[in-house]
């Protein structure tokens, strides 16, 4: 009865989430994003608080919304994080209309249930100082924060910015004819440039630059501009020593060590879900005996690739994948600090990919290539800027163009398509939650084997599908793992077992038998649970 109960509700959400609740905003500033997230609070101040978890060098909040009632820190929780790189602005508006939405649906009863047992975390724009630059009077695809920094180490800072040299407000390409480059236009779509190939016969024709003026002669373009440390190369696993964008040492901006101190708090958080580049949602992880089993792990122990491919396939039941592409993970980056220093199981995911436009339904296999037909296609406008020829200082005389796919286009869908995207995203978001792990005490058992002698024995099950601790949890020793505890009077004495006993592992529909011998009567309380899978106690009359 239980669990068809526990069914009927879920239901009920899903079918919720396909309500188009969503005002369309489009993508939201830092201002107009500060005020979407208080006005959640003021709107539901019972059930919803928001703080800020520090300020950016540039002087912006990253804020948190925290969503569930009662005490929010002693049940299971969801992470969800956006903005993980700044030319990401889809996941910012994903994260926040998940929380727009789960406020608004607060008068419906299972949303009410939902929040009796579940916190959401959910943190919209980890990079604020670089996801600024998209509404700025000069766009570019920026990934670093506003702490000034020497990104071509140099000993300068800044000194080698980016120049709008068709004053579009936009940066692009620049093409540079020589026949020493080795570039060429792309045969099928010659607004497109691909390296020439000389094993098939093909020369080049350009060299490629970004757009720019070489302002300290070192034969690099662009390479020192106003933008700091990359908030998805800061972190501490695989950390990219002096790559560009890197930080000085790991975890050394404000922005990332924010993310780290709430998390490491916050133990009662099951999962992670974060939107940026790294995609293990619609291509799960796959299993690398070699790399899981060194002794320092790289790779998913077995188990969690198991619960990757089980919350993969919910994902693909709600969301639009056509398209996607499997990503990795990448040196530095949060997806993979997520799971193997924070010991959570890890989802990510860019949320859109621009759909197949080629013959019989299939992509191009040049993506750039595939973006435009898919544009055109759609009627979207403004997606590519024409190659204009301009007068360069760097290269006098010779034939200079600027051109190329806009910033921000191929990564973010036109703003019509965000409510869409975001509900599909709702539907998973409560999918996963219906996966979420939870204790429970069932088959309680007791016997009197003799005068006030008694044997207790009890299930401590795991009724979710998700496992109480990931796999690489339990080696982690201060994530915490599920306790018992029995608890008795002072008349009362245990005989054998452990009052309080660590279950080392608790997969999803599963349990482990504990038993104890306790002499003297009158009530005795087992109590079971974790943070992370939610507490549980039961009182036996002896």
């Amino acid at each position: 009865m239980m669990m068809n109960r526990l069914c009927a509700v879920w239901m009920a959400f899903l079918c919720l989430a396909t309500i188009n609740v969503f005002a369309g905003p489009g993508y939201r500033d830092h201002q107009q994003l500060t005020q979407s997230i208080r006005s959640l609070a003021e709107k539901q101040p019972d059930l919803v608080s928001v703080q800020s978890l520090g300020v950016t060098a540039g002087g912006k909040d990253i804020w948190l919304i925290a969503i569930g009632a009662g005490d929010i820190t002693q049940k299971p929780a969801i992470a969800l994080v956006g903005g993980v790189s700044g030319d990401h602005l889809l996941g910012t508006e994903i994260a926040l209309g998940f929380a727009e939405w789960l406020t608004e649906s607060m008068g419906q009863q299972s949303v009410r249930h939902l929040l009796d047992s579940l916190t959401f975390f959910v943190v919209p724009d980890v990079s604020p100082d670089a996801r600024a630059q998209f509404f700025a009077p000069l766009r570019y695809e920026r990934f670093g924060n506003a702490n000034p920094t020497d990104l071509d180490r140099d000993g300068r800072i800044g000194e080698d910015p980016y120049d709008d040299l068709n004053a579009d407000g936009l940066i692009t390409l620049m093409r540079v004819k020589d026949p020493t480059g080795k570039w060429i236009r792309h045969p099928e779509d010659e607004r497109i440039m691909i390296k020439a190939n000389p094993e098939q016969g093909e020369r080049g024709q350009f060299h490629l630059f970004s757009e720019g003026i070489d302002r300290d002669k070192d034969g690099q373009f662009n390479e020192d501009g106003e933008e700091g440390v990359f908030f998805n190369k800061n972190f501490t696993f695989d950390y990219p020593v002096f790559e560009r964008g890197a930080g000085e040492h790991p975890v050394s901006e404000i922005e990332t060590r924010a993310i780290a101190d709430f998390l490491f708090a916050a133990k009662n958080v099951f999962a992670v879900v974060s939107f940026g580049p790294a995609n293990n949602l619609t291509h799960p992880l796959s299993y690398n005996e070699r790399n899981a089993g060194g002794r320092i792990i790289t790779g998913w122990l077995e188990q969690d690739v198991r619960m990757n491919r089980m919350v993969s396939h919910a994902y693909s039941q709600h969301v639009d994948t056509e398209g996607a592409a499997e990503v990795g993970g990448s040196p530095g980056d949060f997806f993979q600090w997520a799971y193997f220093h924070y010991g959570r199981l890890s989802f990510s995911t860019p949320g859109w990919w621009v759909p197949p436009a080629g013959e019989n339904g299939r992509a191009h296999e040049n993506p750039e290539v595939n973006f435009l037909r898919w544009a055109e296609n759609e009627g979207i406008q403004d997606v590519f800027v024409p190659w204009t020829r301009v007068d360069h200082p760097d290269f006098p005389g010779r034939e200079v163009e600027v051109g190329g796919i806009a910033p921000f286009v191929m990564k973010n869908p036109p703003e019509p398509m965000i409510s869409a995207i975001t509900e599909q995203h709702v539907a998973f978001m409560l999918h996963l939650a219906s996966l979420r792990p939870s204790i429970d005490i069932l088959n309680i058992k007791t016997e009197q084997l003799g005068r006030n002698l008694f044997r207790i024995t009890a299930d401590i099950a795991n009724t979710g599908a998700l496992p109480a601790t990931s796999q690489l949890g339990q080696r982690v020793r201060w994530v915490q793992k599920p306790v018992v505890r029995l608890e008795m009077d002072r008349r009362q004495e245990i005989i054998s077992g452990k009052p309080i006993d660590i279950i080392q592992e608790l997969e999803g529909h599963s349990a482990a038998e504990r038993t104890w011998l306790v002499r003297g009567s009158g009530t005795v309380t087992i109590r079971a649970g974790s943070e992370s899978a939610g507490f549980r106690q039961v009182e036996i009359k002896l």
